[in-house]
């Protein structure tokens, strides 16, 4: 009897023991490459948040939640990643304009003019819409596009509302190269020519110094030369993994969270936002890409199709919005396999500059950073799918 009770109690610790294992590093401990990246996880500063789903009798989403050395406190450049936010505020004040008579929709044809000159993909005194203005931006993560997007919302009203959603650790400085400090750069206005875009004294926000990782590198590349000194991130756009994480959740799932942590969308929004997020680079309006040669079908997607440049399988669909500058390689996505029902969020990102130099261009993203988050969420969904 005393030896079947300690045969329970085993089986009972042994299950516990299963249960509690973080399948983030169960999942890293099957691919040899991930295996050795992560003797040097510190160095490549890396960040991972993931959320498994399964689904209750009456199929609604139930998440169990996961992280792997994710610091609040850490800063990491997030690149393109703001991007998300930046268009789900677009889609917001969009409805308040609407809320106060203004006739617009995301369809609607808008004037862009613009005050500065610079050569890029939206021309001044063009006529577009917001649909393809985040079409771009979602597809190959147009920086001119989401340029006139920060100059529609404005980065005071951006960091508020973040900031009302709990997302306090999100937060918007600069816009995008080319023009990454030019303030108030596009005038917008509806066809009946009233101006919408914002018009602002703009507030910096600097990082708190005891934030870690402000500091990028030990040289930088300056005026043709490198020279010794890192780069102060204090007063560059933020956000956090975690931060990322919700967002997306709030997106994919609203239903799920109280009104107010939500976001002022309708569902024509959030299946608007669904269907180009999951966009392939070729997709819908994406055929204008295939005559640049630097884009290709995945260039979009770091996680499951990252390391190729054809997408092999199509039901694996990945709503994302990837970043990447400065040695920094992110991607926040929620993964769904249409066929095999699995499905899951996950947000990682990792820092690769070997030579510690900024602005270089020298960061080891092809041999390191997008093979890292590729086998990641591969490792992961083959764990899921087996």
């Amino acid at each position: 009897m005393r030896q079947l009770s300690l045969s329970i109690l085993f089986l009972f610790l042994l299950q516990g023991c299963f249960l509690s294992e973080n399948p983030i590093k169960t999942s890293m401990k099957n691919d040899n490459f991930l295996t050795e990246i992560l003797k040097n996880k510190e160095e490549y500063e890396i960040q991972i948040a993931y959320t498994e789903i399964t689904r209750d009798k009456d199929g609604k989403p139930v998440f169990r939640d996961f992280e792997f050395q994710v610091d609040e406190e850490k800063y990491f450049y997030p690149a393109s990643t703001i991007k998300l936010p930046i268009i789900v505020l677009t889609l917001d004040k969009i409805n308040e304009l609407r809320a106060t008579g203004i006739d617009i929709t995301p369809k609607s044809k808008i004037l862009i003019s613009s005050t500065h000159e610079e050569n890029n993909q939206v021309q001044k005194d063009s006529i577009t819409s917001f649909q393809n203005l985040i079409a771009d931006v979602f597809l190959v993560s147009d920086n001119s596009a989401s340029n006139v997007l920060i100059d529609f919302i404005g980065y005071n009203n951006f960091n508020a509302k973040m900031a009302k959603a709990g997302f306090k650790n999100t937060y918007l400085n600069h816009k995008f190269n080319p023009d990454p400090y030019v303030k108030n750069n596009w005038q917008i206005k509806t066809v009946k020519n009233e101006i919408i875009s914002s018009n602002e004294d703009q507030i910096i926000i600097t990082a708190k110094q005891n934030t870690l990782g402000l500091k990028k590198g030990k040289n930088r590349f300056q005026n043709g030369k490198v020279v010794p000194g890192a780069i102060d991130f204090s007063q560059k756009n933020r956000s956090s993994i975690t931060d990322m994480h919700n967002i997306l959740k709030r997106i994919i799932f609203p239903l799920k969270f109280d009104k107010d942590k939500t976001f002022n969308l309708n569902v024509e929004d959030y299946d608007f936002l669904r269907y180009w997020m999951s966009r392939f680079t070729y997709e819908d309006i994406g055929d204008k890409f295939k005559t640049e040669k630097k884009y290709f079908d995945s260039y979009n997607k770091f996680f499951i199709h990252g390391e190729d440049t054809i997408v092999n399988d199509r039901n694996i669909r990945v709503y994302n919005k990837i970043g990447q500058a400065f040695g920094t390689s992110v991607d926040n996505a929620y993964i769904k396999n249409y066929q095999d029902d699995v499905e899951f969020f996950l947000t990682a990102t990792i820092y690769t500059n070997k030579n510690k130099t900024i602005n270089d261009n020298v960061y080891e993203y092809n041999q390191i950073a997008i093979p890292f988050l590729s086998k990641l969420s591969k490792s992961i969904y083959s764990r899921l799918s087996e």
